[in-house]
């Protein structure tokens, strides 16, 4: 039974570790905090509108036993460059954010006093476990992450919302779609449930699973593993919304901007209103919800970097696993750097720097998603495997949405 479920869920739980981190543990309670629970309804709808863009990450290699990196190759060498540089960018700064995050909770829990050296031994502790185990061992190691995050989590959330007396008060507020609210709402939708790049780190893990497996992943596996990842990332949204709600947005607590000032006040209001007990329980689920997907992110940049790589110079089937395996371990070196540079740079400011991250990642949405789209219902796709007109047409307004909203967020930061 154990090693079945082993077989079947690897990738989707990814998906979850990479999906629940800065967009759950901040920018969920911050949302709740700021308009209750009202931004339940909110952070689902995301979901549910990016839904197809991640569903084709898993699909598409399923159905093709290629990446998408591989169908963006095809589309032409050009998409491929568009890809490596985007992701490029993308996972740089989602790294630092995250290891940011990470770093200003583990000070918090620990009462550690140390400077940028933290953040860059736990940049350094993630690639030295990819570099040593590849795949096998980062599925394995998430696999522990995922449960314990989503354990301490949902113990979390049930102790708040039977334990905590709301005394009659209003849990959501009025929305009022002024520049700063919609600027807020499109931040908070940048990374949930994460960055539509995360599709293609989809594909990729989907791969790394059949050469694990040493067969191909059904259409039918992989589907059901991506469901199960995407609703625990559903759910836990909602479970840190909820808990925003109940910690803060009812005792009227004005968030802290700081890392390490958010991290204290999260916790510390958790032992306050539910008791002292709760302390280890939220601790260790913070911190696991961060490293698990700093781990999947720190492999997300040097597996997508080299498959990209291997595509653009066109190296031969023979030679493709060899020379991804070199850049793969090449572009672990390179992230060290990079990370490095924006960690020197941007520290100083962890909320504008959050806030500037995640509505990055809805900027660079509806590109992915159209890539994705077109890849899922193009010729290399048999037409059998292709998806019922039902997810095509949700697929299309997708697309619409995202690129709708990722030109208000360009006409209001830039242009206004």
């Amino acid at each position: 039974m154990l090693k079945r479920l082993q077989e079947k869920l690897g990738p989707g739980l990814l998906y979850a570790a990479l999906a629940v981190g800065v967009s759950h543990l901040v920018s969920s309670p911050v949302a709740g905090a700021t308009y209750g629970l009202i931004m339940i309804s909110y952070a689902v709808l995301v979901c549910l509108v990016k839904y197809p863009t991640f569903l084709f990450g898993a699909t598409y290699a399923a159905a093709t036993g290629d990446t998408l990196v591989e169908g963006y190759k095809r589309m032409g060498k050009w998409v491929v460059v568009l890809f490596f540089l985007m992701q490029l960018f993308e996972y740089t700064f989602a790294i630092s954010g995250v290891t940011v995050t990470t770093a200003a909770i583990m000070r918090s829990v620990l009462g550690l006093e140390t400077g940028i050296q933290l953040e860059l031994g736990l940049v350094f502790v993630c690639m030295t476990i990819l570099a040593l185990g590849r795949y096998s061992v980062l599925e394995d190691t998430t696999r522990v992450l995922v449960v314990l995050f989503t354990v301490g989590t949902v113990i979390a959330a049930v102790f708040a919302i039977f334990g905590i007396d709301t005394g009659g008060t209003s849990l959501s507020a009025d929305l009022t779609f002024d520049t700063p609210t919609i600027l807020f709402l499109i931040a908070v939708a940048g990374w949930m449930p994460t960055g539509t790049a995360g599709s293609v780190g989809l594909s990729l893990w989907v791969k790394a699973k059949s050469i694990r497996l040493q067969r191909p992943v059904t259409i039918k596996e992989a589907t059901f593993d991506f469901h199960v990842g995407y609703a625990t990332a559903i759910f836990l949204a909602i479970c840190f919304v909820t808990l925003g709600t109940l910690v803060m947005y009812i005792n009227g607590v004005a968030v802290e901007s700081g890392g390490a000032a958010f991290a204290d006040q999260l916790i510390s209001l958790f032992t306050s209103t539910i008791g002292e007990w709760i302390y280890p329980v939220i601790a260790l689920s913070a911190i696991t919800v961060m490293f698990s997907t700093l781990l999947t992110l720190v492999d997300l940049l040097p597996r997508s970097s080299a498959a990209a790589l291997v595509e653009i110079f066109s190296v031969s089937e023979e030679e493709k696993s060899a020379r991804f395996s070199v850049l793969y371990l090449s572009f672990i070196v390179v992230e060290l750097f990079l990370v490095m540079g924006v960690l020197f740079v941007l520290l100083d400011d962890f909320g504008t720097f959050i806030a500037w991250v995640t509505s990055m990642g809805f900027v660079v949405a509806p590109v992915f998603s159209y890539l994705n789209h077109k890849a899922m219902f193009g010729p290399d796709v048999a037409e059998k495997d292709h998806p019922n007109k039902v997810i095509r047409y949700w697929s299309i307004g997708t697309i619409i949405i995202l690129t709708l909203v990722a030109l208000m967020f360009v006409y209001m930061n830039w242009l206004a």
